[in-house]
C-alpha cells in the first residue's frame, strides 16, 4: 500500500510520541480492562485488551496526530495469553441476562495485525468468542493494510467464528485526503479505504466507519462540513455504521501539543447534535453511533457547562432514533456564542475565543 505521509507533520508527531514515551514510569503496567452495559435490545460487553500497539504509531511516521491508545499498550512487555483469556470468561460469568450480547473487542491497533495480536492468541480469542452461545456479534478493529493484504487471516477468522457475526471497525475520519494526510497523518487514503470496504462487503462481514469530529488545523465549520461529507461518503461506499467520535485530547498527541498552546480547542456539543441530526434525517435507517469519550469535560467535546449533559442526552435520542422534538436554540444561551462561531468564514481572535472561553462568556468580555 502506498505511503501517504506529510513529512514534516510526520517528524513532530513521531517527537512528541518518543518524548512521552521516554518519560512513561518504567514500573508503568497496562491495564486490561471490560465493561457490561444493558440496552434495550441486548448486552453489549466492551474489552480493552492492551497489547503490544499499533504497528503505524510504533513506526517512525509516528501514528495518528488524535490518537493516543499507544501510550497504554504493553510495548515489549506484552500481557500473558493466559489473562486475557481469562478476563474474557471472568467478565461472561459477570452477565446474568438472557438477552443476547455483543461483544466488542479493542486491543492497542489492528485485531489482524500479528505484530500486534500474535496468530495464536488471536485464534484463541475466536475460539472463546464462539463456544458461548449468547454472543450473537463480534466487534473488532483494523487498518485498511490489514484488511488488504491479509484476505487469508480474516476468512480464517470468520470461519472460526460462524454462525457468529463478525464485524470489523474502520477509521475512515474523513474522506478528504488532505485531511488524512495533512491534519490526520493516517497514512492511507480513501481509495485504500474503498478496498477494505470491497473486501469486507464481499465476505458478508458487517463494517463500522469511524467518522472523527474536528481533527487539528480545521475551523469548527470546516470539521461540521467534513464530518457531515464524511458519513454520507462511507455510506456511500458501503459500510453498515457509522460512529462519530468527537475529539478527546489524549496525552503524547499533536492535538495535546497543539492545545497547550491554546492552537487548538475540541469541537462544542452544538457541533456534534447538529452532525448527528443532519445524517439521521438524511440516512433513518442506518445504524449511528456516538458516545463521546470524555463528553462533557474541557478535554472532550463540551459546551458551557450548564447544558452539556442535556445536549449529550438529546445525541443519544437521536442515535437510538427516538421522537426528539426539542428546538436547540431553547435549551442554552450558549447555542447563540456557537451560531456566531460556525457562522465566522475564518478563524479570527475572537472566534478562537469563543471556543477556549466557552465557560466563560467571551462575546461581552
Amino acid at each position: 500500500m502506498p505511503l501517504q505521509k506529510n513529512f514534516l507533520l510526520a517528524s513532530k508527531i513521531f517527537e512528541i510520541r518518543q518524548e512521552f514515551l521516554e518519560n512513561r514510569p518504567l514500573d508503568f503496567k497496562p491495564k486490561l480492562w471490560s465493561s457490561i452495559t444493558e440496552t434495550r435490545q441486548d448486552i453489549v460487553i466492551v474489552m480493552v485488551v492492551p497489547t503490544r500497539g499499533c504497528s503505524w504509531a510504533f513506526s517512525e511516521s509516528g501514528g495518528c496526530s488524535v490518537c493516543g491508545y499507544i501510550n497504554d499498550s504493553s510495548h515489549e512487555r506484552p500481557i500473558p495469553e493466559e489473562r486475557i483469556l481469562k478476563e474474557i470468561d471472568l467478565t461472561l460469568s459477570r452477565v446474568d441476562s438472557v438477552k443476547p450480547i455483543e461483544f466488542k473487542l479493542y486491543n492497542s491497533g489492528s485485531f489482524f495485525d500479528e505484530n500486534d495480536v500474535p496468530k495464536n492468541l488471536r485464534i484463541k480469542i475466536l475460539e472463546k468468542i464462539q463456544k458461548n452461545p449468547d454472543i450473537y456479534k463480534l466487534s473488532v478493529e483494523n487498518r485498511p493494510e490489514f484488511l488488504i493484504n491479509q484476505v487469508k487471516i480474516i476468512k480464517e477468522a470468520k470461519k472460526i467464528l460462524e454462525p457468529i457475526q463478525l464485524e470489523i471497525g474502520i477509521g475512515i475520519e474523513s474522506s478528504n485526503n488532505a485531511i488524512l494526510k495533512d491534519c490526520m497523518n493516517k497514512g492511507f487514503s480513501i481509495k485504500e479505504y474503498k478496498k477494505s470496504v470491497q473486501i469486507i462487503r464481499s465476505l458478508n462481514i458487517r463494517l463500522k466507519s469511524y467518522v472523527f469530529v474536528k481533527p487539528p488545523f480545521l475551523t469548527e465549520n470546516e470539521a461540521i462540513v467534513d464530518a457531515i461529507k464524511t458519513a454520507r461518503d462511507a455510506i456511500d461506499i458501503g459500510t453498515d455504521v457509522i460512529s462519530f467520535n468527537p475529539c478527546n485530547i489524549q496525552n503524547g498527541t499533536l492535538v495535546s501539543h497543539l492545545h497547550k498552546q491554546d492552537r487548538y480547542q475540541p469541537p462544542w456539543i452544538w457541533s456534534v447534535l447538529y452532525i448527528v441530526k443532519t445524517i439521521r434525517e438524511e440516512f433513518p435507517n442506518i445504524e449511528i453511533l456516538c458516545e463521546p469519550t470524555a463528553g462533557g469535560k474541557l478535554r472532550g467535546t463540551h459546551n458551557c457547562g450548564k447544558c452539556d449533559k442535556t445536549v449529550l442526552d438529546l445525541i443519544n435520542k437521536i442515535t437510538e432514533k427516538e421522537e426528539v422534538n426539542d428546538d436547540p436554540s431553547k435549551l442554552c444561551s450558549c447555542f447563540c456564542k456557537w451560531k456566531v462561531l460556525v457562522e465566522t468564514p475564518i478563524e479570527t481572535f475572537r472566534s478562537r475565543n469563543l471556543s477556549r472561553l466557552r465557560r466563560l462568556d467571551p462575546l461581552n468580555e
